[in-house]
């Protein structure tokens, strides 16, 4: 027996691999039409906590979103309760976008509300949308769309770097 507690470290922990399991014979996968398997695994503490918030709080995520998804998501139903204001709704944008990352115009003699994410943050595109129409009045409009690469961005760019580009990647991606 060990006198000291490396024994519990992670480097010597047994890896321990997903079971996969039929439940029932009754659930088949459409495409073989054979049993389908149910794959069971541990989850991490933190993965078990955005799971149960997420429930509470009727979010149902994507299937690609990770945790960091999941997380940025949950964060930005909790900031709803904010009552809306200019000031309240650019924390907002710079919690879910970071710093630079939008363009938050509000138009009051119209009543709308355009916001520009930038091309790093795109992702956060359909949050920022389902945020806004829960936390904005109803008589407001909003909009939310996405700052792509202008003229004044590529111009300092050689032809020769560009041409292994598309113009969609030109126009849509983040150039390096």
């Amino acid at each position: 027996m060990a006198k000291n507690l490396t024994a519990f470290l992670a480097q010597n922990a047994k890896k321990i691999d997903n079971v996969t399991f039929i439940a029932s014979d009754r659930f088949v996968d459409p495409d073989t039409g054979e049993a389908m398997p149910w794959e069971i695994c541990c989850i991490t503490a933190a993965e078990n906590a955005g799971l149960r918030k997420a429930c509470m709080l009727g979010i149902t995520p994507f299937a690609t979103d990770t945790l960091d998804d999941r997380k940025l998501r949950l964060l930005s139903r909790y900031n709803e309760n904010i009552p809306y204001t200019r000031k309240s709704l650019a924390a907002l944008l710079e919690s879910l976008c970071g710093a630079g990352g939008y363009i938050l115009t509000i138009t009051t003699a119209t009543f709308t509300v355009n916001v520009k994410v930038a091309l790093g943050v795109k992702k956060q595109e359909t949050i920022i949308s389902e945020t806004l129409e829960r936390i904005l009045p109803y008589n407001m409009v909003f909009t939310v769309e996405l700052l792509y690469n202008t003229w004044g961005q590529i111009k300092n760019y050689t032809w020769g770097q560009l041409k292994q580009l598309t113009w969609r990647e030109i126009k849509e991606e983040v150039l390096t």
